[in-house]
């Protein structure tokens, strides 16, 4: 069982969110906040994650609509990896990875990425 950060610590961590929120969309991205946002987020996705440990912390990733995301899938179904939706899918999903990066550590925060299997493209922000 994972175990719930302390109630200081999950205080820090929603001040970074919203510090991180607040620097994306001043640079004008359209930020989702997980849990907040009503509608099919698109754009940078951010979330806090509440876990004690390494597994919590400030997460973004770049979000593309539901209807390239299922483009993309069923194009590699049907003519593999490399379909032109497809690549195009993992051509955005990439450099957004990277641009997210690059404006997080340009306005002054430090932003890695995860290197996480099950989600390859999630940035953690830390101070």
């Amino acid at each position: 069982m994972i175990e719930r950060a302390h109630e200081a610590e999950l205080r820090t961590r929603e001040q970074l969110a919203s510090e991180v929120f607040d620097a994306l969309e001043a640079t004008g991205f359209t930020v989702h906040q997980e849990g907040r946002s009503q509608g099919e987020p698109r754009g940078v996705l951010l979330s806090v994650d509440p876990s004690e440990g390494l597994e919590g912390g400030v997460f973004v990733k770049w979000h593309v609509a539901h209807a390239l995301s299922s483009a993309a899938m069923e194009s590699a179904r049907r003519e593999g990896r490399q379909a032109r939706t497809f690549q195009h899918y993992g051509f955005v999903t990439t450099h957004m990875h990277e641009a997210l990066i690059s404006v997080l550590t340009s306005a002054g925060f430090q932003a890695v990425d995860v290197d996480s299997e099950m989600d390859p493209y999630l940035i953690r922000v830390v101070r």
